[in-house]
């Protein structure tokens, strides 16, 4: 069932979050403090007071780079519009000081999640959408396990049985596309998702012997080897009932690097908190 570590492929599906708060008004002194309180939410984030300069910062972004808009009444009717039409533009929020006026026109929008008067509201409204957005990519996991075949249900309950009990550290060497390293280096902070299983070691010299073996693919300069590494505690992803939402175990029984490589598989559609990017 395990897919082996020593894998060139860089189709993790890396997924990043971000806030973008555009507002003539956005560095006064108590939005300046809501944007403290925000980034401990989301760490990736900007500010904008020009509608053309975030309009031209946002064509730019990756779809796959999920991005929230925190905009005035005045702007969002600029802008709003024509974040509908952006795949990586997923929730809107309205700050502004006349609710109804704004409801009216945001209304048809439906990007648009809530319009706030109050900051204290506008960040609650947020920090429990995050929350919600995690719960539907785990709800999206198990969509896929319960839509797919025997087999996939096969390697959950395997992952479940086998469940790791205590915290583990453990590594993963892996080549990335120059875009998809930058995306990474933009979201030190932030949280990720890799849609996909992920297969790691708990023996780091498995992770460096695979960055020295391809070194190769990096000659044209646009890959980079990069090693993982992963900090996973069975707490976190604990349910009620006991059980785990997205379950992690060490499988050397299963698989086929077992004499040399003490492998820990990943379920599908983790999600991670990048902590820290270092450089050799």
């Amino acid at each position: 069932m395990a897919t082996p570590m020593n894998q060139t492929s860089s189709n993790d599906s890396l997924e990043t979050y971000s806030i973008f708060w555009l507002d003539a008004s956005v560095n006064n002194e108590e939005n300046i403090e809501a944007q403290k309180k925000l980034r401990n939410i989301i760490n990736q984030f900007q500010t904008f007071v020009d509608p053309e300069e975030f309009l031209d910062r946002i064509r730019f972004i990756q779809q796959d780079d999920l991005t929230t808009l925190i905009v005035s009444g005045r702007m969002g009717r600029i802008v709003v519009p024509e974040m509908q039409k952006l795949a990586q533009v997923s929730s809107i929020y309205v700050y502004c000081f006349d609710k109804e006026a704004n409801l009216q026109w945001s209304q048809p929008y439906k990007k648009v999640k809530a319009v706030c008067t109050k900051l204290d509201e506008l960040i609650d409204i947020i920090r429990v959408d995050q929350k919600n957005r995690g719960r539907n990519q785990e709800a999206l996991a198990m969509d896929i396990l319960n839509r797919s075949s025997t087999e996939l249900n096969d390697i959950y309950e395997q992952l479940l049985a086998r469940q790791c009990q205590t915290r583990v550290t453990v590594y993963r060497g892996q080549v990335l596309s120059i875009v998809e390293y930058k995306k990474l280096e933009k979201s030190c902070g932030s949280i990720i998702s890799l849609n996909s299983f992920l297969s790691t070691s708990l023996n780091r010299r498995i992770a460096e012997r695979f960055v020295q073996q391809n070194k190769h693919l990096c000659a044209s300069g646009d890959h980079v080897v990069v090693i993982f590494e992963i900090e996973a505690d069975p707490a976190v992803v604990r349910m009620k009932n006991g059980n785990n939402r997205r379950p992690f175990a060490q499988i050397d029984e299963l698989s086929y690097y077992c004499e040399e490589e003490p492998e820990v598989f990943f379920m599908l559609v983790c999600i991670f908190r990048l902590s820290e990017i270092s450089h050799d």
